[in-house]
């Protein structure tokens, strides 16, 4: 039994007292260190009181009190936002979910007789997601907003580390207020210690923002290889002037992928989730004839559609959709092989390589880096954007940085050139000498160190300008033809559209072997 020495103290109302707890066999002695109040004398013993009798449950005890715990504290915001366990029940697969760390809160003192007895405002665990394990932690809103501290941290870390060890992928979801202030620093130390487990474990990681997330919470978030995010919702930002009123949007390259709402959003996760597995589920023919000519015999051509005809039918998971139109990026699968997608798109503004296109291709290699994902990349792109806005951009340093992707890629590499390929572009556009994999061209492809019509302006050739198409014409049968490419080494194959899947995934066959 605990009980309390009575401390008689006269002077006043106020009284000096010296902190300390003493454990002996006749019980608990209690000095404090504090200016005090006569009357609180009666909480502190009512704050013992309590902790007693919390410290003795039985496991059915136990068990409803963490039942209790589930139920709604807060006010949800009514666009369809869930509960942390509710979240759980949706991800994993039916009965697979194992809760850990479920009883840690935070401490509490003598001081808190009136505390609230609920536990950390955030669930962690691990279950099975198409019968492959996933770790998941998700933040609750609905209980103290969020709000992260030292213990709420501590949970946090510990699943990151538990996912780690294991080679597991890591979900996080994010739906907080902010820190818990009056933790002070040790709430900003805990931020730190999720972005350092975070930033150190070696698994693919998939954020999911279904509420506030702001400030370091914000830069945990993009801590991960793919971002989440539910529009009614979900809200991404540093500070608070950036903070949307309109919710989660993709135009600016912070989310990958941008569901309606809540529970849309924790489905797309789970269906990500497949796709770092290494295989896909598919009935689809790899030796199937694909039909292109129709796509490819225009001018301006939409590279959707090349993808969803030459790969595995449904499979394509676009990133960035709403993002750098001119580059299309994403995940897809062929012959049931899971592999990074990254293709210039003609339809808008001729598949110009521009700094955002070029770091939104950046992202996705890094992500396919960390999952060893193959890569296939589709080239047709008038060449890289000449305009002033994009060297204040830091274009040289988006470009080197998608060269650098391409570079420290961790899995095989395959590129088909479907039509233009020029210049820097040519270069950057997971070339051969910069990959080391295997390069194809469509008998259609032109790939030259400059456009056609800038090499006959360069050259000076044309005193008629009436001649100039003339001219350029035979400069791209010459010296643009995928011919001359190949018979240096930098392409391996000149083949037919018809036979561009069984192509693509022989390469990968070959390469992943």
């Amino acid at each position: 039994m605990f009980f309390i020495k009575r401390l008689v103290f006269s002077v006043d109302t106020w009284y000096d007292i010296i902190i300390k707890i003493i454990m002996g066999k006749n019980g608990v002695f209690l000095c404090f260190s504090s200016r005090l109040k006569a009357n609180d004398l009666e909480s502190i013993r009512k704050g013992m009181n309590n902790m007693a009798e919390n410290g003795h449950k039985t496991t059915a005890e136990l068990r409803q009190l963490l039942k209790d715990s589930m139920t709604t504290h807060g006010v949800l915001s009514p666009e369809g936002r869930l509960t942390a366990h509710e979240r759980m029940n949706l991800f994993f697969d039916e009965g697979t979910f194992v809760e850990v760390g479920a009883y840690i809160g935070r401490k509490r003192t003598e001081l808190d007789s009136e505390a609230d007895d609920s536990f950390e405002p955030v669930v962690t665990g691990y279950g099975a997601v198409d019968g492959t394990l996933v770790y998941v932690f998700s933040q609750d809103f609905s209980r103290l907003h969020g709000a992260l501290g030292e213990m709420h941290a501590k949970k946090i870390v510990k699943i990151v580390e538990m996912a780690a060890r294991s080679g597991a992928p890591l979900v996080g979801i994010f739906d907080s207020a902010g820190a818990k202030i009056l933790e002070g620093v040790d709430a900003l130390a805990g931020y730190g210690s999720i972005m350092r487990a975070i930033g150190t474990a070696p698994i693919t990681k998939i954020a999911v923002v279904c509420g506030p997330c702001g400030g370091a919470g914000s830069v945990i978030a993009e801590l991960f290889d793919l971002l989440i995010g539910a529009k009614k919702t979900g809200k991404l930002f540093v500070s608070p002037s950036g903070k949307k009123a309109d919710g989660i949007s993709a135009k600016e390259s912070l989310i990958d992928i941008v569901c309606e709402d809540d529970a849309a959003a924790v489905t797309k996760a789970r269906i990500a989730c497949s796709y770092f597995t290494g295989t896909h589920p598919q009935s689809d023919d790899i030796n199937r004839i694909v039909a292109l000519d129709g796509i490819l015999s225009q001018d301006v051509y939409d590279v959707h559609a090349v993808i969803d005809t030459v790969f595995d039918a449904g499979s394509f998971m676009e990133t960035g959709a709403e993002y750098a139109g001119s580059m299309v990026t994403g995940l897809a699968a062929i012959g049931g092989r899971v592999v990074g997608i990254v293709a210039n798109n003609p339809a808008t503004k001729g598949g110009l390589l521009c700094p955002c296109a070029a770091d939104k291709a950046a992202r996705l290699l890094s992500v396919c880096r960390g999952a060893a994902l193959p890569v296939v990349t589709l080239v047709d792109t008038d060449g890289i954007a000449d305009k002033a806005h994009a060297e204040e951009m830091g274009f040289a340093a988006k470009l080197s940085g998608l060269a650098a992707a391409y570079v420290n890629l961790t899995a095989p590499a395959v590129t088909v050139t479907l039509g233009k390929s020029y210049g820097t572009a040519h270069t950057v556009m997971g070339s051969k000498a910069l990959t080391g994999g295997v390069a194809l061209a469509l008998d259609r492809a032109k790939i030259s160190a400059m456009s056609p019509d800038s090499a006959v302006e360069f050259l000076g050739e044309v005193d008629d300008e009436s001649r100039h198409s003339e001219i350029a014409a035979r400069w791209a049968q010459t010296y643009a033809s995928p011919l001359e490419a190949a018979k240096s080494g930098h392409i391996d194959d000149i083949i037919d559209a018809a036979e561009l899947r069984q192509r693509i995934g022989a390469a990968l066959e070959m390469l992943c072997f």
